[in-house]
């Protein structure tokens, strides 16, 4: 009896544990809930799927977890343990995007938001807006007024390199028999519209005409295309192109390697317009035997020309040149590129101060700084293995501009250069002449800005904050920082280099926008200047700078 008894007991104590432990469970585990609306109309969107993904502190991020809303645009999930979560939501016909508006506005690239949840913390009010996607429709037809089909129609939208302008491509469509062409699920935002047909033009006997990419409203300089504001869930009709052939001319010539001013026989050979950006149409062909090339249907305009042969063999280099090639009204009879193998870079890193750094964990990169027509079509580039004394080696690095960075660099630290600011400048490789010496230096004590962004005294989510650098480094993409407000509208920036900088925060802003000077020229006195020091760490309030309507 006296067995039975403290075995009773046992098992009620061992029960009273476990609910203990559950009721402690429940008290630390997580939710979150919301409803997913139309951006434009307010109205609830049933069928939209919501994901959440856990983000560790360390290691790679769980699998995620989706719901689809219900009726009145309801989600919830729950159960979740405390920690960082990325919260996304889709929508056939919708842009997809995040908590405030965090996905798809072209600043950031297609990401979610971030959420922070603290133990037992229940978040049930939010609300995520997808906008409707944009449509452009029209009609392509050729000088005679006839309907063109098979017509490619691209959609493009401005990304900025060095501060530089380059287009890269959002949408494409093929015109129907009719001539006629509809881009669909465009993210609202400003468009440009580019036509490449591949039919020649019917013309006279004899006649070396062709046409070539063509900017709406009608014209081949892109200087003098025309922007399109596209609103969210707009239909824009009417914009039709004409396309009118130009004149054509050949461009001949030879590869010479430079090693012994021999033939660059079995060369690959690219002509690439000059400014030309992602989406640029290369015109390409092989050298013979002799070296020799021909590259026919060339409009007019200034060119990069290119050659390449590559390994034939683990023990065999590529070799590469280019030079700039001027295209007129007549053809062009003896341009020569001299291809020739890459050379070494080197130099070294060392550590400021007593700083116990291992230096093996950096590698050092280099990135073409030509436009990305130029890049795209020279030899890749490897990387460099930084060795404990901080000495590195890139090899066989072909003629051209780069930048130079080290990746990654430890919390807290920056990178500068010991003798001439090379990371701000680049470097310049010329033909046959390797570079040493190069020398860095790991110093301590970056700088953190971090804050919080309201808007009409609220935290505002899902803002794009942007730090950007003084005048005289505004080309020099590794010296910005950005972030996105979470749902508290807090941000950080880490490890930026000591200097004179503007804070931004925009609501809505186009892919990498910031590093054009006319855009920002608008937005001037609504940043904060900051000065950072070696060491400082700055707490800053910042109002949102609101989408333009």
């Amino acid at each position: 009896m006296r067995a039975a008894l403290l075995a009773t007991v046992v098992i009620a104590l061992a029960v009273a544990g476990s609910s203990a432990q559950d009721a402690g469970h429940s008290q630390q585990t997580c939710a979150i809930a919301g409803t997913v609306v139309d951006g434009v109309t307010q109205q609830p969107l049933k069928d939209a799927v919501v994901s959440v993904r856990a983000l560790p502190a360390t290691g790679s991020p769980s699998k995620a977890l989706s719901v689809s809303t219900d009726a009145t645009g309801r989600f919830s999930f729950e159960s979740l343990a405390p920690g960082r979560f990325m919260l996304t939501a889709a929508h056939d016909g919708y842009v997809n995007r995040g908590v405030g508006g965090g996905l798809a506005r072209g600043g950031f690239g297609l990401r979610g938001e971030l959420i922070d949840l603290a133990p037992g913390q229940q978040i049930d009010d939010l609300v995520l807006p997808l906008i409707p996607d944009a449509v452009i429709t029209g009609h392509i037809s050729n000088a005679a007024g006839k309907p063109m089909p098979g017509v490619t129609l691209q959609a493009m939208r401005n990304s900025y390199r060095f501060g530089k302008p380059q287009l890269y491509q959002v949408a494409s469509v093929r015109t129907n028999k009719a001539g006629e062409y509809g881009i669909t699920a465009l993210p609202p935002g400003k468009y440009y519209l580019r036509a490449l047909s591949t039919v020649p033009p019917v013309s006279k006997p004899g006649s070396s005409e062709a046409y070539v990419p063509t900017y709406y409203p009608g014209t081949s300089d892109r200087a003098r295309a025309v922007a399109l504001p596209v609103r969210p869930g707009e239909e824009l009709g009417g914009i039709d192109v004409t396309l009118t052939p130009v004149r054509t001319v050949v461009v001949r010539g030879r590869v010479v390697d430079a090693r012994a001013s021999s033939p660059g026989s079995g060369a690959e050979v690219t002509l690439v317009d000059e400014e030309g950006g992602i989406d640029s149409s290369p015109y390409e062909t092989a050298a013979d035997a002799k070296g020799s090339f021909e590259l026919r249907g060339i409009p007019p305009g200034y060119y990069i020309l290119m050659a390449q042969r590559p390994s034939r063999s683990d023990k065999d280099q590529a070799i590469w040149g280019r030079k700039t090639v001027h295209v007129g009204e007549v053809n062009v009879q003896d341009a020569v590129v001299v291809i020739s193998p890459g050379v070494d870079i080197s130099g070294r890193i060392r550590v400021d101060g007593k700083t116990n750094v291992d230096l093996s964990h950096l590698t050092g990169i280099l990135e073409p700084s030509e436009n990305l027509a130029v890049a795209n079509f020279m030899p890749d580039v490897g990387t460099a293995s930084v060795k404990p004394d901080g000495s590195f080696v890139f090899h066989e690095i072909p003629e051209g501009s780069y930048r130079i960075r080290f990746s990654p660099i430890p919390a807290s630290f920056y990178m500068k250069s010991s003798a001439g600011d090379v990371l701000e400048t680049g470097i310049t490789i010329a033909r046959g002449q390797s570079l040493s010496g190069l020398e860095f230096t790991l110093s301590p004590g970056a700088p953190r800005v971090k804050g919080t962004v309201r808007k009409d005294q609220q935290p505002a989510a899902g803002v794009f904050v942007v730090l950007i650098p003084d005048s005289d480094r505004r080309g020099e993409p590794d010296y910005y920082r950005q972030s996105v407000t979470d749902l508290q509208g807090r941000f950080t920036l880490r490890s930026v280099p000591p200097g004179d900088y503007e804070i931004f925060a925009w609501e809505e802003i186009e892919r990498a926008a910031y590093m054009d000077p006319d855009f920002l020229q608008q937005f001037e006195d609504l940043g904060k200047a900051v000065r950072l020091k070696e060491g400082d760490d700055l707490n800053l309030q910042l109002e949102v700078i609101p989408a333009s309507e």
